[in-house]
């Protein structure tokens, strides 16, 4: 019997109190599955999967294995679930080992209804169709790159993979790129709603060890939870941004046209340190920044010093061709 969207919506309420209440569905923790999701992200994506375990229809799909935790946990409460975790692994893995542990944590907990997708999930998205075999997302979990075209390309790449009765986990929301991308995401695609956030005081490596175990047991760095409500049953609720972070967003772009301008990260190091007269800090972050360049300068030197479009070669003009 088919559920209404009010129904539907009704249902994903309830799976949030559960979740507010009793945090994880099931606990792995002792066994050895670990990560660094707060319990109680693993533990709606858990109900949410259990939600759709039943549809013939329906996936679980995230954005951002690292080593499996969310992955791991929403398989194993829904074992008739497809469950697809897409990540290229090419961050947060200094020892280069996270495939490797997201993998033999799938055999471990014999999570046999997941699939991992070594691939940059652009490249992904545009193939999913692929792995999905007609199935259509129903429980989609963002969790990869933080910066708001990652965030974004996620969001709208995503939409047309996207079951009737889709519900959108949004991590890591307190970064304001994921938030602002939010955002911008429910006010051009009016048809979706954000129907829960939670955020935290701050990063967790900047909390102290008594506020990062209570984050660590709820929503960790931030959540936001979206449905489709196509009924309108829901009020327009948008993530908390403040005009003044837009200034980050234009100095993206008077970064990016910049000669070096993927020194910035590096830049702003070592300007932090000269502005705290740290002396050994301006040392180390100066012999930091003058290494990256020699890696950067095959392709710098090239450059304007500033103004840089990268336009060259793009084609002067062009028309679309009615398709025969």
């Amino acid at each position: 019997m088919s559920v209404s969207s009010r129904d539907h919506i009704e249902q994903v309420l309830e799976i949030l109190r559960e979740t507010e209440q009793d945090g994880l569905l099931s606990d792995c923790r002792g066994e050895g599955l670990s990560g660094i999701s707060g319990l109680k992200t693993a533990g709606v994506l858990q109900r949410l999967a259990k939600l759709f375990a039943d549809d013939d229809e329906a996936c679980y799909l995230e954005i951002g294995v690292f080593q499996g935790l969310t992955l791991v946990s929403a398989a194993l409460a829904a074992p008739s679930l497809p469950c697809f975790g897409i990540d290229n692994f090419a961050t947060l893995d200094p020892e280069g080992n996270n495939k490797e542990i997201a993998s033999e944590r799938l055999q471990q907990f014999n999570a046999a209804n997941a699939t991992l997708i070594d691939a940059d999930f652009e490249e992904a998205l545009e193939g999913l169709d692929a792995h999905l075999g007609g199935r259509k997302v129903a429980v989609y979990f963002v969790d990869g790159p933080h910066d708001y075209r990652s965030q974004l390309v996620c969001l709208l790449a995503g939409l047309r993979h996207l079951h009737e009765r889709a519900v959108i986990v949004v991590d890591d929301a307190n970064y304001p790129d994921v938030r602002w991308s939010t955002r911008d995401f429910l006010t051009g695609h009016p048809e979706f709603k954000m129907l829960f956030d939670a955020y935290s005081p701050a990063h967790p490596a900047n909390m102290t060890a008594e506020e990062k175990t209570v984050h660590e047991a709820g929503w960790l760095n931030g959540i936001q939870l979206l449905v489709r409500d196509p009924d309108g049953d829901l009020p327009d609720m948008m993530p908390p941004t403040n005009p003044t972070e837009r200034t980050l967003f234009l100095n993206e772009w008077l970064a990016h046209r910049l000669r070096l301008a993927e020194l910035a990260p590096e830049a702003l190091v070592l300007a932090n340190a000269m502005c705290s007269e740290d002396d050994g800090a301006e040392g180390k972050a100066r012999e930091a920044l003058l290494e990256k360049h020699k890696t950067l300068r095959k392709v710098s030197d090239d450059r304007h010093s500033d103004r840089n479009t990268y336009s060259d070669g793009l084609p002067a003009a062009r028309f679309a061709d009615f398709i025969k």
